[in-house]
């Protein structure tokens, strides 16, 4: 209740940092920002091309490919998600194109038996209810429930009535396919006529290619299928892992340029080098999604408006301007670090430190702001890193440092081994190679590095709160306008990492 109370001070109907997948947002549509490249992946349906789009976890990839589903209930082609993959008793060797392509199928199936209900077709052209039968019998018949449900929900041209439609056959699947035939417009003699006649369904390609034209009888122009969450199953955790499981169809062309058909992947950027190197970029284009600070601060605008019947604008109008140095906002968005889904969670931390200091307040106290952005670097840091890594970069005290500032002053060991603990820190992502730079006058040139995540750097500078640090250690090029973050009480001079123009103090 006192939640629910400081969201109500706030001029909040609902709270507006509840949910961070975009899968489960049902306000996406009034606060999405469309990426510089959204209607190249959207595409012409009339002329379908697939696309990849590379993202970090949380960069909104989700909401990217929400946002075409939705797109798809006021258009014209059938829209099918695979995002649900059953790998139970499964090794990421053992998926193959014949895995991908069967679940494909089903879902495709699925949607057009439902886009036949939906369309009220009376006169579906015999052939077509013959292979539909064919297909019907082929994927549907040894099915459970849980599987069926899966695929009904894949369908997002008509979501409301897809489950209507399943949701009336209760009981094994299989045994309620004639009245399902029944439903969508096949005669009882049809069916027994199909069933004695037989007929093979080819493979996996031909029954796509039989699909699309009994889609494009119902006046669909094409068919999009939507695939995300590759990462996210329990065998592919790691990058190689979840390209050695999609590798199958994101390389296979024949199926990429299926005419009638764009498949449109949303895959971890991590994935992207192993990409460049096994598949045809020249032949699917490919897109990287990053936001700017700015986009963010939009998007982060128009989440707030759309949660508050346009009344709050802007994270700096309900937060307490005393004390502060520096805009909320794009405090956020620079924490955030082009990752919609860490902007979230940093507001929703910070509103949650207020509720507990104070939840009957008019606004987001400095203190509450401080202490949000304390615990979010430690949650976050904790959930992405290891344990020993943090623990030795907290040692180690510094958002930027030499490899020799590291065996000789702070480990006190071998410079091969400073080398070699740098370099696991470089591997696990924690810091990125920035160039190479004297730690003092007339020594010889060290490799430099600097920590690659703000809520990092936060996190190893505790001791500093959020506007002493962004004030210590954080600079904007001049040239770039991109974010310098080094130990400038230490050296008053760098290169920006983005254009190299000098940055001084």
């Amino acid at each position: 209740m006192s939640y629910s109370k400081l969201l109500t001070n706030l001029s909040f109907d609902s709270d507006p940092f509840a949910k961070t997948n975009a899968d489960e947002e049902d306000r996406l549509v009034r606060y999405f920002i469309s990426p510089p490249f959204f209607d190249a992946v959207y595409g012409d349906p009339s002329e379908p091309k697939s696309a990849v789009v590379f993202a970090p976890r949380g960069g909104g990839k989700t909401a990217l490919k929400r946002r075409i589903e939705i797109a798809s209930q006021n258009s014209n082609f059938l829209c099918v998600t695979y995002n649900e993959f059953d790998v139970a008793g499964l090794k990421s060797s053992q998926i193959d194109a014949n895995y991908h392509l069967k679940n494909i199928v089903r879902l495709v199936l699925v949607a057009t038996i439902t886009a036949v209900a939906d369309r009220e077709i009376k006169s579906l052209a015999s052939d077509h209810k013959h292979v539909l039968y064919l297909l019907a019998k082929a994927h549907l018949s040894q099915i459970d429930r849980t599987a069926l449900k899966s695929s009904v929900a894949a369908i997002k041209n008509f979501p409301d009535k897809a489950a209507d439609l399943w949701d009336k056959f209760t009981g094994p699947v299989g045994f309620a396919l004639n009245a399902l035939f029944a439903k969508v417009g096949f005669g009882a003699a049809e069916v027994s006529k199909f069933s004695s006649q037989g007929g093979a369904v080819g493979s996996y390609i031909d029954q796509l290619k039989a699909l699309r034209d009994i889609a494009k009888s119902l006046g669909f122009d094409s068919i999009y299928v939507l695939i995300d969450k590759v990462d996210e199953t329990s065998i592919t955790g790691k990058a190689s892992t979840s390209y050695e499981f999609i590798e199958p169809i994101v390389t296979d062309l024949l199926l990429l340029e299926l005419p009638g058909f764009a498949f449109k992947f949303f895959l971890w950027d991590l994935l992207l080098d192993s990409y460049r190197k096994s598949a045809r970029p020249d032949r699917v284009k490919y897109y990287q999604l990053e936001w700017s600070e700015l986009q963010l601060v939009e998007m982060l605008s128009e989440r707030l408006k759309a949660f508050s019947s346009d009344a709050v604008e802007s994270f700096s109008q309900v937060v307490d301007d005393s004390g502060k140095t520096a805009d909320p906002d794009l405090i956020v968005a620079m924490f955030a670090q082009g990752s919609p889904r860490k902007m979230i969670r940093i507001c929703k931390e910070i509103l949650d430190q207020q509720s507990e200091l104070a939840a009957n307040a008019n606004a987001i106290s400095h203190e509450a702001f401080v202490l949000g952005v304390d615990q979010i670097a430690q949650s976050l840091c904790t959930e992405e890193f290891d344990s020993q890594q943090l623990r030795d970069l907290k040692r180690n005290r510094r958002v930027d440092f030499t490899i020799r500032h590291v065996y000789l002053e702070v480990f006190k060991f071998t410079q091969q081994a400073g080398m070699n603990k740098v370099k696991s820190w470089e591997d696990s992502g924690l810091v990125e190679f920035l160039g190479t730079i004297k730690d003092t006058k007339g020594a010889k040139a060290s490799n430099h590095y600097g920590l690659s995540n703000f809520l990092l750097a936060k996190y190893v500078c505790a001791d500093l709160p959020v506007f002493d640090f962004i004030e210590k250690k954080i600079r904007r090029c001049g040239k770039c306008r991109e974010v310098v973050m080094r130990d400038w009480d230490l050296l008053g001079e760098h290169v920006c990492q983005s254009c190299q123009a000098d940055v001084a103090a």
